[in-house]
């Protein structure tokens, strides 16, 4: 009974990913580690903010044909490293999602209004 719970929870809802492209931001302002909400997914405007001091407006686009996501696993512990040098390691690549939008974020400016990447 508990199990067939559980597995009504899970079918409840739908797992959806979301590209978040930041090519326009300064990887620099973005320390590692930072913490980050994100909000707004639902609105046509989410917003990013990284840390105190970062906050980002994003604008979703649509790709130009599909994006697919990957997940990428290293080696095994039974795959030897290669001996030589101009060989690297093989690596498993698994298709995780399809995307046919992206979410694009610029630098939100003091005064509320995005930066264009012209500007820098």
């Amino acid at each position: 009974m508990e199990a067939n719970k559980e597995m009504d929870k899970r079918q409840d809802y739908e797992e959806e990913f979301v590209y978040l492209d930041l090519d326009d931001c300064l990887y620099s302002d973005i320390p590692p580690n930072a913490p980050f909400v994100l909000s707004g997914l639902d609105t046509l405007t989410p917003t990013l903010q990284i840390g105190d001091h970062l906050k980002l407006i994003g604008e979703y686009q649509e790709t130009v044909g599909t994006c697919y996501i990957f997940s990428e696993s290293g080696p095994s512990l039974n795959e030897k490293c290669p001996t030589d040098q101009n060989h690297a390691p093989s690596k498993e690549v698994k298709p995780l999602a399809s995307l046919q939008k992206i979410l694009k974020f610029k630098v939100c400016t003091e005064d509320g209004s995005k930066a264009n990447a012209a500007d820098d």
